[in-house]
């Protein structure tokens, strides 16, 4: 979970960092108006909003400041963006029990689908259960 969980953080640093780009151009700001402004050195507040490096949040706190942009927007947008790409946090779990049997073969046909399209190798339980009919009929259907 905790690998999980970092990678989330990078993800929303990064969307932190593309959204403070966005604005100081959106604002007709330079970095390097804006590094000079903040007192900061043109080359870390290019590392920063690129994404190479965390930015840290009195930085962020700075530009907005500076460019006359909320900070809770920045950050708002941003989340928004994780949510978008990863899911929410803490994920969203689902008791197998309180599900019928067709709910949990479109869930395992959807999880299979998105797998498919990021060409990830998946590999099925439900084929070894009483729904392999049924899946099999679905990727016939597929297929023709």
């Amino acid at each position: 979970m905790d690998q999980i969980l970092k990678g989330r953080a990078a993800l929303f640093s990064k969307y932190i960092s593309e959204e403070l780009r966005g604005a100081i151009a959106a604002k007709g700001h330079s970095q390097r108006q804006i590094a000079k402004a903040i007192e900061r050195q043109p080359k870390n507040l290019s590392m920063w909003l690129s994404g190479e490096r965390q930015i840290p949040m009195d930085v962020a706190y700075q530009i907005c400041d500076h460019i006359g942009m909320d900070i809770e927007t920045i950050v708002s947008r941003a989340e928004q963006d994780v949510i978008k790409d990863l899911g929410p946090w803490p994920p969203i779990e689902i008791d197998p029990a309180a599900l019928s049997e067709d709910e949990k073969v479109d869930i395992a046909m959807r999880d299979f689908e998105k797998a498919r399209m990021g060409k990830e190798e998946v590999k099925l339980a439900a084929l070894r259960d009483e729904n392999k009919k049924r899946e099999s009929e679905h990727f016939a259907d597929e297929g023709a």
